[in-house]
């Protein structure tokens, strides 16, 4: 009955704990890119979002205004739009590309690559 009864506390505690709003949310853990010593090309950068982004963020269709079929289509909206992106693809909480398929290398490299005002 006393193993019954400690199963059922962990399983109300665990329960508890998953459902808590005011739950601290996760530390991203350490940055993959040291951006004072890396520089970032914009190919590179841009081959990313052709990989994860193009799909569903290019041409007229495109949501918000946010085609990234060039280059310099992306570049603009990311200057637009930076705190956007950044809240949207880059930070702890992205939510875009659905699904996580931005590892955190790549977060961190998007993001020096914005933060060094996306050169070449």
């Amino acid at each position: 009955m006393k193993t019954y009864l400690l199963l059922i506390s962990l399983l109300a505690v665990a329960v508890y704990s998953c459902t808590n709003k005011e739950a601290i949310a996760p530390d991203s853990g350490p940055h993959t890119v040291d951006c004072d010593s890396k520089q970032i090309p914009a190919a590179y950068v841009y081959g990313i979002i052709q990989s994860n982004c193009t799909r569903c963020h290019s041409g007229a269709t495109a949501p918000a205004g946010a085609d990234f079929s060039t280059l310099e289509k992306f570049r603009n909206f990311v200057s637009g739009n930076e705190a956007t992106f950044r809240l949207r693809v880059t930070s702890a909480q992205a939510n875009m590309p659905p699904r996580g398929a931005l590892g955190a290398g790549m977060r961190d490299s998007i993001n020096c690559w914005i933060s060094k005002g996306m050169p070449e």
